[in-house]
């Protein structure tokens, strides 16, 4: 779609810089809170706060049980599986390096597509980008492998690529189950019903005591609230309404760089030559995958 307004691109700027901080927002939080009630409450309160606004809205269109339902499934991956796991991982691992875990997403939705219907084809190009943006992914952990001597480290590792994983098994099933109201409001039940379900472990895991008054912790879940759930996702949106996905997917490339920067400038998390080899590898892989499957599009059409 052609847009004659700056508004769009507007968006899509900060969609890339909001998105790309919010590692550095998740790594400052579980410095602060206790992970499981710092990932619940943030989506509680952001699920909150757009349910309300839907709320006065007249014309909200709201889902019914079975929608409801196709809702929670997918919120539970993203969410909890996928958010969650994120925050579990940032506990160990620097927020930068999460950054670049996560910018295999686009490769894990191809390969679980594929999985999920084996007979839809994958095209040769996306392959091809696939088994590129897998080498960057190994050379991050090639450069880590003298820390994941420490468990710790290495069980966030973990953590963050099964994040990944739910995340993109949760897109999937979202996609394959298509729901007729609002996508904002979508987000928001998906964020209600996941950020629950979080934080009443958070609370059965004796969390709650550890809860704490320091700013720093909770100026993170504000801005996490506003800038990464709220303001964020809203973005998202409307970039996706106003321009064509192939060209809202640049903030996936765009995020990393975000992420590695402002954890080098304000936490001084180290960037070394290999992790931006491995950026730059992961990247054009996930590039090549784009194209591969906006070819395979085309020729479809």
């Amino acid at each position: 779609m052609q847009v004659h307004n700056w508004k769009p691109y507007g968006a899509l700027v900060a969609l890339c810089f909001l998105w790309g901080t919010t590692y550095l927002g998740i790594r400052i939080g579980v410095q602060h809170f206790p992970p499981f009630l710092f990932s619940g409450l943030r989506f509680v309160i952001s699920g909150l706060l757009i349910l309300t606004w839907f709320a006065f809205k007249k014309e909200t269109v709201w889902p019914d049980k079975k929608e409801l339902m196709n809702i929670f499934i997918s919120g539970a991956f993203i969410f909890i599986g996928g958010n969650l796991f994120l925050v579990l991982g940032e506990m160990t691992v620097p927020s930068g390096l999460a950054a670049l875990v996560n910018t295999a997403f686009p490769l894990w939705i191809v390969i679980i597509t594929r999985i999920w219907n084996p007979v839809e084809k994958t095209p040769l190009l996306a392959i091809i980008g696939i088994l590129i943006g897998f080498a960057g992914q190994w050379l991050i952990f090639y450069e880590q492998l003298f820390l994941l001597q420490n468990s710790a480290y290495f069980v966030g590792f973990i953590i963050l690529v099964l994040g990944v994983i739910n995340g993109s098994l949760g897109s999937i099933y979202m996609k394959k189950k298509p729901v007729k109201v609002s996508p904002v409001l979508n987000g928001g039940l998906q964020m209600l019903m996941a950020g629950t379900i979080t934080t009443f472990i958070g609370i059965f895991k004796g969390e709650v005591p550890l809860l704490n008054s320091d700013a720093e912790g909770w100026w993170a879940m504000i801005y996490l609230i506003v800038a990464g759930s709220i303001l964020g996702y809203s973005l998202f949106v409307y970039a996706m309404y106003q321009l064509p996905a192939t060209m809202v997917s640049v903030y996936a490339y765009i995020n990393p760089i975000v992420a590695l920067g402002l954890g080098y400038l304000l936490l001084s998390e180290p960037i070394s030559q290999r992790t931006i080899y491995a950026m730059i590898v992961t990247l054009t892989g996930v590039f090549i995958v784009n194209r591969g499957m906006v070819r395979a599009r085309k020729k479809v059409a």
